[in-house]
């Protein structure tokens, strides 16, 4: 009886990996430094566009779907009928009639089928209960979100947007003062050193100068008692580096001819998050300046957001 060329091969594929396996780890040069993410997602393309995909579903899970305050009316508001096509005594210069809408006959099949799915995924997520949310289901919907957006930060830790909610998060839900100060300190820690990294991008860059601004904005409160000289330097020159890496990554990306390739939204997102960033890091000067001078540490003005 002959097996069937499936079983064959995974077969074969299983003593391939099997054997692979065995003298990659006989070797030590060949040994990983850090073991592999599951899938090779994390950090990846496809982890950066997943991340992204859900972060903008998050927002249901912030606001608790879509509020059903507004009445629904019983009677439906009067449509825009054409009118009547100009007659012999029509004056000159009348409009001409509107084009009526393309009736449902007109849409492709294909277009049906997405605007189908599309009021489902508006209607998955749309409260119908005009009843406020009850303390479990509050808790419910606080404990998705977190999972959601911490699994969509470890998917994508260079996200500039990701990083500054999960910093929020963590910052208000967090119930005791001294633990949710440890995890930013080390969620901002990790976050800089993601964005200094050789190989990282424009968003990690960005992500990198925005955990620095964070544990600088801690350690400048007026009061606060354990003001670490020596970290706000370590800290103001990590945001000077990542500002410089970013503005280095984009005309170098411009020079090259695929900062075109980037679509338009996501070049203005990085554009108005590197303008915020700047502004911030101005104001931030200003409060260190007598510090700078003192050291000899003044730092380059050249904005992040400039061409």
């Amino acid at each position: 009886m002959s097996l069937p060329h499936t079983f064959l091969t995974l077969t074969a594929a299983a003593v391939l990996w099997w054997a692979g396996h065995a003298v990659s780890s006989s070797q030590p040069t060949l040994r990983a430094k850090t073991p592999a993410p599951a899938f090779a997602l994390a950090g990846s393309a496809y982890g950066s566009l997943t991340a992204r995909l859900i972060r903008d579903s998050l927002y249901s899970y912030w606001h608790g779907g879509e509020s059903a305050a507004t009445p629904v009316t019983a009677t439906k508001p009067p449509q825009n009928v054409p009118p009547p096509p100009p007659g012999r005594f029509a004056r000159k210069g009348m409009p001409p009639p509107l084009i009526p809408p393309p009736s449902p006959a007109d849409v492709s099949w294909l277009q049906a089928r997405v605007d189908h799915l599309t009021r489902l995924e508006k209607s998955r997520t749309q409260r119908t209960s005009r009843l406020p949310l009850s303390n479990a289901h509050q808790n419910y919907l606080n404990a998705a979100a977190d999972v959601r957006l911490r699994f969509a930060y470890e998917l994508d830790p260079g996200d500039a947007t990701l990083y500054e909610i999960l910093h929020f998060h963590i910052a208000s839900r967090t119930k005791s003062p001294e633990v949710a100060r440890a995890d930013l300190h080390s969620l901002a820690q990790s976050a800089m050193a993601y964005g200094v990294r050789e190989s990282g991008s424009l968003s990690d860059a960005l992500t990198g100068a925005g955990a620095a601004i964070n544990l600088l904005n801690d350690q400048l409160q007026l009061g606060n008692p354990h003001r670490d000289h020596q970290a706000i330097m370590e800290q103001w020159q990590i945001l000077e580096k990542c500002l410089e890496r970013y503005r280095m990554l984009r005309s170098g990306a411009q020079s090259d001819g695929w900062w075109e390739g980037i679509p338009v939204m996501r070049r203005q997102e990085f554009e108005d998050h590197a303008k915020l960033l700047t502004r911030i890091r101005g104001m931030i000067e200003r409060t260190l300046q007598p510090g700078l001078e003192s050291s000899n540490a003044s730092p380059r003005l050249t904005p992040a957001g400039s061409h």
